[in-house]
């Protein structure tokens, strides 16, 4: 199928979605607990920079000429304030690295080994998701800043954002807080990305991110832009 049409787009990621909030209900029949909501959650959150690049798109289709521009900019702040929600559910791995198996056996049977192997997969599922709703976002805002700036400032823009999400991943695993509250609580979270900016840690882990957001998202583009099928004439 050729995903030319938003329709189709939006299909496919609800599917997506359905898929993820079906393996959280397969869990719930099998231990009667409904304990992973925040994978939910998150993953909402990492929707918002993918209706964000689709306001955009629909700004810039309409010509506004400057006023089009200047709604790019604001648009591609509140994109990149959100924009670390879309892959942060890989952080959410650490929870089951600290959980491991109830035994030395990695080959063991068994309810609750088996549980851990699901939830593996459930959340491998969700950040596969999330995350590459974040690279469709991040494709959207590329090919906008490509057109409304120049080629060599469209990517310089996609290598500042694959650092600020990292960043922003950072602040929000370590630091504890969401994107959300540069909204509610603004004048603090400014402050700890202030102050958190210089750390040893936070660029480590930030350059590491931004390495793996790049590939993932250099992987996307090249596929749309090169090795791309076209669909078959009748």
């Amino acid at each position: 199928m050729r995903l030319n049409t938003p329709w189709k787009s939006v299909l496919l990621f609800l599917g997506a979605l359905g898929a993820c909030l079906g393996l959280l209900a397969l869990r719930f029949l099998f231990t009667g607990h409904f304990s992973y909501f925040f994978l939910a959650r998150n993953l909402f959150l990492g929707l918002i920079p993918l209706g964000v690049a689709s306001v955009a798109l629909l700004i810039e289709r309409q010509n506004w000429k400057f006023w089009g521009r200047f709604s790019l900019v604001l648009l591609t702040f509140l994109w990149l304030l959100f924009f670390p929600n879309s892959s942060y559910i890989f952080t959410d791995f650490i929870h089951l690295i600290q959980r491991g198996l109830d035994t030395d056996n990695p080959n063991a049977r068994g309810l609750d080994n088996m549980l851990v192997w699901f939830d593996l997969l459930n959340r491998s599922l969700f950040a596969f998701v999330g995350h590459l709703m974040g690279l469709a976002s991040l494709y959207v805002m590329h090919s906008l800043w490509k057109k409304e700036f120049g080629r060599w400032q469209g990517w310089l823009c996609v290598v500042l954002s694959c650092w600020a999400a990292g960043y922003g991943i950072f602040i929000g695993r370590f630091v504890r807080w969401s994107s959300w509250h540069l909204f509610t609580r603004a004048e603090q979270t400014w402050q700890s990305l202030a102050e958190n900016l210089g750390a040893v840690d936070a660029w480590l882990f930030s350059s590491g991110f931004a390495a793996f957001l790049l590939v993932s998202y250099f992987f996307v583009y090249l596929f749309k832009k090169h090795l791309y099928v076209s669909k078959e004439s009748s």
